[in-house]
């Protein structure tokens, strides 16, 4: 009975210290990825509790193993756009501005029930009310209603809805690579996006850890450097 109690403390440590490791996200923000490698540790930890005769070492090591192997893998898809395409692939649009993006649901083996589904679940019960539906690499689907079907706000009583404003912002820097894909969907290029970076002082893009442009033609803007010095700061407090 006491090397069971020891067994499952043990098993306990290394899985609280495993899950510590391998960060904070929710269910709902893991990747089909994330998951299926949750539910390996999962099931190699109740090896050595159901199975008393297994050396217990023969499931704390595989563990351990696949949490410094997650690990490797999260650190790299930070460093590599690349690589975390490979790994987690790309969101997946589904309904731009109204229209169902037939291409884009069969590359994500996503039937119409199961975009009807998930719309329900946002309390949305008609398509025609979408503006724009983009399939998360963990699931779950992001919804932007068409500006008249969105619910009223405090601005909206002074300001009249603009229907051209779908409310989507686009991504023009991630990680320090331009999505040239988006500026040219946009109607913008290369050069209006320099001449934007070096009223911030910017001469290169790569010195950018993430820019997008709102609606409203502003630019969000958080350079390598303030996201080296604000990790140093934290660092500093714990």
């Amino acid at each position: 009975m006491g090397e069971f109690i020891l067994r499952v403390l043990l098993v306990y440590v290394v899985l609280m210290s495993a899950t510590r490791i391998m960060g904070k996200r929710e269910i709902g923000q893991l990747s089909s990825f994330d998951f299926v490698v949750a539910i390996v540790i999962a099931e190699l930890a109740t090896m050595p509790i159901t199975n008393v005769q297994l050396p217990i070492l023969q499931s704390l090591i595989p563990i351990t193993i696949m949490t410094a192997l997650q690990v490797v893998t999260s650190l790299l898809c930070l460093k590599s756009n690349s690589f975390r395409r490979l790994i987690y692939g790309k969101p997946n649009v589904l309904i731009a501005k109204g229209k169902m993006q037939l291409k884009e649901m069969r590359k994500a083996r996503y039937n119409i029930d199961d975009l009807l589904t998930q719309l329900r679940q946002r309390d949305v019960f008609d398509v025609a009310d979408v503006d724009f539906a983009v399939l998360e690499t963990s699931g779950d689907l992001t919804v932007s209603l068409k500006a008249e079907k969105r619910p009223l706000t405090v601005d909206d009583l002074n300001i009249k809805t603009d229907k051209n404003n779908n409310g989507l912002a686009l991504t023009l820097i991630d990680d320090g690579e331009i999505n040239h894909k988006g500026l040219k969907d946009a109607g913008l290029d290369i050069h209006w996006l320099m001449k934007r970076l070096r009223r911030r002082g910017i001469h290169n893009p790569k010195k950018v850890f993430f820019a997008s442009l709102s609606s409203d033609n502003s630019i969000y803007l958080m350079k390598k450097d303030d996201v080296q010095k604000r990790g140093d700061k934290e660092q500093e407090i714990h």
